[in-house]
């Protein structure tokens, strides 16, 4: 991978002889003809793999909205390798948000998401895979219990595997349908109780830059206001508690006798 990125960046030194921007004319171009019996598509995943691991963007490989053409023509129109990997980072970063707003999250893998520095979707994207399980409760349709919904979605496909199904359509009569549906059940509760003990943040919640690292921010601004203001509601009653006692001590301090004046003296 990091000698495809290297290659990548060659391509803002010397763009003819690191050819990116027109790499899938070439390969239709020569490929094809002169290798007519062999099949590019072995060797289009390959490149695929490449450019997309190259760009910490492995995560995306398996999903066909992210087009390799597109993100190579995404990345050579930039000025430099970091401005082009910031915007196919973000290009991809919007087709996961669509995708998740669509509940399409079969191929939104949490490990490899985190891997690639887009953690922060996992939550949204573990959200969508529980409603998708919990939508596509199995019917009865014809005298069949359908589970073709549940297999499509990532919780029903392990879910099925679990339970040893194959198949996408149970007969009604099927010995194995009531364990199968009290497994579903048990199922959904086991998932309301995760969705109800997520745990919250405990302090507020931090910045991250779109490489998932820390934004740095002021110790000062870093306090919690609420720290500060019972800090101050502290500092304030001890402060007039000793100036009310300095008061206090003022008053009550001796006063010193007064002279006795000098004709009483004379006497």
């Amino acid at each position: 991978m990091s000698a495809v990125a290297d290659l990548l960046k060659g391509y803002y030194k010397d763009s003819k002889a690191n050819p990116w921007h027109r790499i899938y004319n070439d390969i239709q171009m020569y490929w094809l003809t002169e290798h007519l019996k062999d099949d590019v598509s072995e060797t289009l995943l390959l490149l695929r793999e490449a450019v997309f691991g190259a760009l910490d963007i492995l995560s995306f490989g398996l999903i066909s909205e992210v087009s390799t053409l597109e993100v190579l023509a995404i990345l050579t129109n930039e000025p430099n390798w970091n401005a082009g990997r910031r915007r196919v980072r973000n290009h991809c970063l919007d087709i996961a948000e669509g995708l998740i707003e669509k509940g399409k999250v079969r191929y939104l893998l949490p490990s490899a998401l985190k891997r690639d520095d887009f953690g922060f979707l996992v939550p949204r994207v573990e959200e969508a895979q529980w409603d998708n399980f919990m939508k596509a409760k199995p019917k009865v349709s014809r005298g069949k219990l359908n589970l073709s919904k549940l297999e499509e979605s990532v919780l029903g496909s392990r879910f099925l595997s679990e339970q040893m199904i194959m198949e996408t359509k149970l007969n009604f009569d099927d010995p194995r349908i009531p364990t199968l549906l009290e497994a579903y059940e048990l199922q959904l509760v086991e998932i309301e109780v995760n969705r109800s003990t997520r745990i919250q943040p405990a302090g507020p919640t931090e910045q991250v830059t779109l490489n998932g690292g820390i934004v740095q921010e002021n110790e000062e601004e870093k306090e919690p206001s609420t720290k500060k203001r019972k800090q101050a509601e502290v500092v304030s009653p001890l402060t007039d508690f000793l100036e009310e006692t300095s008061k206090k001590s003022k008053k009550k301090s001796p006063q010193k006798p007064a002279k006795k004046s000098r004709r009483r003296q004379a006497k």
